[in-house]
């Protein structure tokens, strides 16, 4: 997963091109250098775009269908990196949306031309799909295309993950002094509408340090940490995830806003362990134009990027498209069928089928009829039939029925019209040097309605699923070997947009906290205690056992396939019931697997 750290010193990417990975040393993740139309094998971009005005469909202005490609390295450069070592991967995102902003001089402010919708997102591409626009827009693209004045640009923004830089230090301060300094930062909406990470940090770098300061400082290694802006917000970001909760919204791109958690009370001394990387999200910002394709279009190739639409042609022949969704996947499609009834040349109604596959997204054709004595008239119906799924026997195809659509000079349909939802899953090819497969299951209650298998070789699908009253669930699992064995569920939610199975579900990020204690019957049994613990990471910890404390240690698992794991050794001087005591007694390493770890010391002369 993503450190957010600066790269090495001799690594073949500059600071803010991308993080160092929190474990593989010679892997770095890259942010894309911007945006780039995905292309066909002869060049063709994926891009559609028509202009319409049409009151049949109550519809005015446009239609845009586009599939954006991240931007990376230069090949040449990332085969210099791979030569000397270093493995260049693009960084992975969870979330991502777009929005369509003006550039055109005299026509309107430079400024946003619609809200901003969420897109599709897979393993390195964008898609920005039934993106409607108004008369407006339409207006600024005639003047983009008649002068080359100004530009259009779709604005895309991505959320991407990472780990905070952890800190050897154990930090410990009075809940009291704390939620002063949060009251002060916000003193009104702190038990109310929360407050922002932002306020959080302030807060706690406004504190006063030195022999003053309300934090106390435990170094956990010989690096010493120096309490500086560097703790302190790694400690605001500690503390936020252990003492406030998120407030809860409907948005999920808004900013989050936190308050304190109702189950904890405003006393007494806490810590909290800087050593534990903190997980948190970021932004990437980026923009394509169009001005970018028109530059690279011939004027006569133009017309049919950017075709324009009316309802009526007054030499009685009507150009029409046809706009379906991008992507569907026949292992879950198996067939889509559209009939366009419309006015023909005689008088007589003619009819239109087109099959998906191979139909593309984008179809155009032309309607004549006789203008002078007829109206123009189209309908247009869709039927689809899912594939059997998978593993039900008997094997049977799902048939949806003929459903009606809106029809026009533009007829656009979407699953959803055809009585079924999608939803686009892609796997990252680093997952599976962990995982042989991921399994994706899409269920209503008891009821399942689709399930995919994805591997090295096939990393995406395309889910399909007839319409529920109710939202599915979707769950992703990955399997260690191809027959089964262990397993580990990567995700559980909703189903809906997109799934992009990244390789740090998969990573152990978070520590198992062991809680480690003195059994009370054997305090009188040594003069001194201690024990020393290793997860299976090699990471180790020693520290001293006293009466009536309980230590919490956090153990790392080698990986969420593995059961958690891990060794300690006592050593103790024991105390004879005259109170003398023996030499120090070093025990054996002994295995562990429980959250609760109790040491019991036997009297001196009693075996174990």
């Amino acid at each position: 997963m993503i450190m957010f750290i600066d790269p090495p010193p001799l690594a073949p990417i500059l600071p803010g091109e991308g993080f160092p990975d929190h474990e593989a040393v010679r892997l770095l993740h890259v942010l894309p250098r911007g945006l780039a139309p995905v292309r066909e094998a002869d060049g063709t971009p994926r891009f559609a775009l028509s202009r319409f005005r049409d009151t049949t469909i109550g519809a005015a202005g446009g239609m845009m269908h586009l599939e954006l490609d991240f931007a990376t390295l230069d090949p040449d450069l990332m085969g210099a990196a791979a030569t000397d070592g270093w493995d260049l991967r693009l960084a992975g995102f969870s979330a991502a949306r777009a929005r369509l902003r003006s550039h055109v001089p005299g026509l309107s402010d430079d400024g946003p031309l619609g809200p901003w919708s969420e897109v599709g997102l897979s393993t390195r591409t964008l898609l920005v799909e039934d993106h409607l626009f108004d008369a407006n827009t339409a207006q600024m693209l005639d003047a983009l295309l008649s002068s080359d004045a100004g530009d259009i640009e779709v604005e895309v923004e991505a959320r991407y993950e990472g780990l905070e830089q952890p800190l050897p230090v154990l930090v410990s301060a009075e809940l009291a002094q704390v939620a002063a300094l949060l009251r002060a930062s916000a003193p009104s909406s702190l038990l109310a509408e929360g407050v922002a990470q932002d306020a959080v940090e302030a807060a706690i770098l406004s504190a006063v340090s030195g022999a003053h300061s309300p934090f106390r400082c435990e170094q956990l290694g010989s690096e010493v940490v120096a309490d500086d802006t560097v703790l302190r917000r790694c400690l605001a970001l500690a503390m936020r995830d252990d003492l406030l909760a998120a407030v809860a919204t409907d948005d999920s791109w808004a900013v989050p806003r936190y308050r304190w958690r109702d189950e904890i009370a405003v006393e007494g001394k806490r810590s909290w362990d800087l050593s534990v990387p903190r997980r948190t999200s970021r932004v990437w910002q980026g923009r394509w134009s169009l001005r970018s394709l028109l530059r690279d279009l011939p004027s006569e190739d133009r017309q049919a990027f950017f075709p324009a639409f009316s309802a009526i042609a007054p030499f009685a022949t009507v150009p029409v498209a046809l706009i379906g969704p991008v992507g569907l996947d026949p292992r879950f499609v198996r067939r889509v069928q559209i009939d366009v009834l419309a006015s023909g040349p005689g008088g007589v109604p003619q009819q239109r089928s087109f099959v998906y596959p191979p139909t593309p997204a984008f179809q155009r054709f032309n309607v004549s009829y006789p203008a002078l004595t007829e109206t123009f008239q189209v309908s247009a119906h869709v039927s689809a039939t899912l594939s059997p799924l998978a593993g039900k026997v008997p094997a049977l195809p799902r048939p949806l029925g003929r459903r009606p659509l809106k029809a026009g000079t533009a007829i656009a349909w979407t699953a959803a019209d055809a009585g079924f939802d999608t939803l686009a899953v892609s796997v990252m090819p680093a997952l599976f040097d962990r995982a042989a497969r991921i399994e994706v299951k899409v269920a209503d209650g008891d009821t399942l309605l689709c399930v995919a298998s994805l591997t090295h070789d096939a990393p995406e699908a395309m889910l399909a699923w007839e319409t529920q009253s109710g939202t599915p669930a979707i769950s992703a699992v990955a399997y260690k070997d191809e027959a089964g064995g262990p397993s580990v569920t990567l995700h559980e939610g909703a189903a809906h947009g997109s799934l992009l199975v990244r390789p740090e579900m998969l990573e152990v990020l978070d520590p198992e906290t062991i809680r480690v204690s003195l059994d009370p019957a054997s305090i009188g049994n040594a003069a001194y205690a201690a024990i020393t613990l290793a997860d299976p990471t090699g990471r180790k910890r020693s520290f001293s056992l006293d009466a009536g404390e309980v230590f919490d240690w956090p153990c790392w698992r080698s990986s969420r396939f593995d059961p958690l794991s891990y060794q300690y050794r006592v050593q103790h001087i024991p105390r004879l019931p005259d109170g003398t005591t023996l030499p120090l007694v070093s025990g054996d390493w002994l295995r562990g697997q429980a959250p609760e770890l109790r040491i019991v010391l036997q009297p001196a002369g009693v075996d174990a």
